[in-house]
């Protein structure tokens, strides 16, 4: 299912298109009223006028734990691009205070019986599988509107985006409320997306800025402070505790999918995703959530967010396909620089994802052939 970009001129998520974002900007400028568009552009506009050099905000913050999260994103984005190799923009040299609030939402939608996402139309990109707001009513009504049609959906809160090199983006307020290794591995994943990025590819991009960000975040404290580093345990705790939620996420699509393939009425479908939805919340409940830091998740148990298709998508979006680039990363040695750059190279090819499961068949096939004969 798609939209036209009449009223939905371009896009904003964690990821930006440059010609997108340039032609929101051209359309302000030529006074388009009335467009998506348009309130892209302002809040864009709005951004890069409000932004504050990053250095003034640390000299003149006098919050001892805000400081040193301020100097954190100094010293992270020096070291991805040092020491990585990721891109070097004029991103993170800048502060937006965006208060308490996420400086976007997101929204998402699927067909209520199969994993179809919703997309919506936008010129020079294609079609997207989300669309975001910067004001979160307008996130609530295009939610409210979409659901009036009969699709699973959900807005989602964004603490971060790209503009893929095209502006240099701050470093929002908003994310001092996390610790040290989320906003490490936020800071590598938004800088992975101005080093790699495929046009038409959400699912690839964003797994692998999740996949970059994750491991850029435990390089720099592994590099920072060595196995002691509190950072580093935390980092890592962080990546075993969302491999347990992927892996239980996992079944239920798996069990989802069945429901949607095997035949039947749609109505019958939908009573089996209701079961299937409620007993895979029991399961969590009783043998995942204990496992889990407290109040982490708990958003797949307590309704704050809908468990539905549009949210098992929007998730696998991020995570979906880990393990390969996971396994790419093994058969180079765990060498983040090395795997970065053929993730560079693979995202040259028609179809990356198709490229890095024939590199990653490849390397298996190789450790497979025997040693020499001795």
């Amino acid at each position: 299912m798609r939209a036209s970009w009449v009223t939905r001129c371009v896009r904003s998520s964690s990821s930006v298109s440059r010609g997108a974002l340039a032609l929101a900007l051209a359309l302000v400028l030529g006074g388009a009223p009335g467009c998506y568009s348009l309130h892209v552009a302002r809040g864009q506009l709005g951004i890069l006028l409000g932004r504050e050099p990053l250095e003034r905000a640390i000299a003149r913050e006098a919050r001892p734990e805000a400081r040193g999260k301020l100097e954190l994103v100094r010293d992270v984005r020096a070291f991805a691009i040092e020491r990585l190799g990721l891109t070097e923009t004029g991103s993170y040299t800048s502060v937006y205070d965006t208060g308490e609030r996420p400086i976007a939402w997101n929204v998402s939608a699927s067909d209520p019986d199969a994993f179809a996402p919703y997309t919506w139309d936008f010129p020079i990109v294609g079609r997207m599988p989300y669309i975001g707001y910067f004001d979160e009513g307008r996130a609530r009504d295009e939610g409210a509107r979409l659901r009036r049609v009969g699709l699973d959906t959900i807005v989602l809160g964004v603490p971060a985006y790209s503009t893929l090199g095209w502006f240099d983006d701050p470093f929002f307020t908003s994310m001092l409320r996390y610790d040290e290794a989320t906003i490490a591995d936020i800071i590598v994943h938004e800088l992975a997306h101005a080093t790699v990025f495929v046009e038409g590819d959400a699912e690839f991009n964003e797994t692998l800025a999740t996949f970059i960000g994750n491991k850029g975040a435990e390089a720099f404290f592994l590099a920072r402070g060595g196995e002691a580093d509190p950072a580093l345990a935390a980092a890592r705790e962080d990546a075993r505790h969302r491999a347990l939620f992927n892996g239980a996420l996992a079944d239920l699509r798996e069990a989802l999918w069945r429901v949607y393939q095997a035949s039947g009425a749609r109505e019958e479908k939908l009573r089996r995703k209701a079961e299937e939805v409620a007993a895979w919340r029991e399961r969590f409940a009783r043998e995942v959530r204990p496992r889990l830091p407290e109040g982490a998740y708990d958003h797949v148990l307590d309704g704050s967010v809908e468990l539905n298709n549009a949210f098992v998508l929007a998730y696998q979006r991020y995570h979906g396909e880990l393990d390969l680039f996971e396994e790419l990363h093994r058969q180079l040695g765990q060498d983040l620089v090395a795997t970065i750059n053929a993730l560079r190279r693979l995202a040259e090819e028609d179809d990356p994802r198709a490229a890095l499961r024939e590199r990653v068949a490849q390397g298996r096939a190789m450790l497979a052939l025997p040693g020499p004969a001795r």
